[in-house]
């Protein structure tokens, strides 16, 4: 059985040392990149919301006010089909965009769930601490 010198030994725990600061820096940027991306996506969604929200409450009121302006003769027959189509066309749009958001808020969800990649040090005692110590 042949022994390996102290020094190579030490030498490769430094090299082990130095790759695993590398791939914490690494877990460390993909962390905040992932916490910018979320923000992102909870504008973006909140956005949305606001805007489906204005469509939600606006379109059966527009469409109610075709259906008033076509009975009392203020609007074709050809203009009414016109738009009443657009009107439905726009309600199966928001109920899409409300899936839409139901799906995101579940993956934000989701998101938020996990528990946050905590760096940590490898199991087992702490570093050593360098310099004169009890014999």
């Amino acid at each position: 059985m042949s022994e390996v010198p102290i020094e190579k030994v030490v030498t490769e725990i430094n090299g082990f040392r130095q790759r695993l600061s590398m791939l914490k820096d690494e877990l460390n940027r993909a962390n905040r990149a992932m916490a910018e991306k979320m923000a992102q996506l909870g504008e973006t969604l909140t956005q949305r919301v606001r805007d489906l929200r204005d469509q939600v409450t606006n379109t059966p009121q527009n469409l109610l006010l075709l259906e008033s302006r076509f009975n009392s003769g203020e609007v074709s027959d050809q203009e009414y089909k016109s738009q009443r189509e657009e009107y439905r066309n726009q309600l199966t749009r928001n109920l899409r965009s409300i899936d839409e958001i139901r799906s995101l808020l579940l993956v934000i969800s989701q998101l938020e769930a996990r528990p946050s990649a905590q760096v940590a040090g490898p199991p087992g005692p702490g570093p050593r601490m360098s310099g004169p110590g009890p014999n």
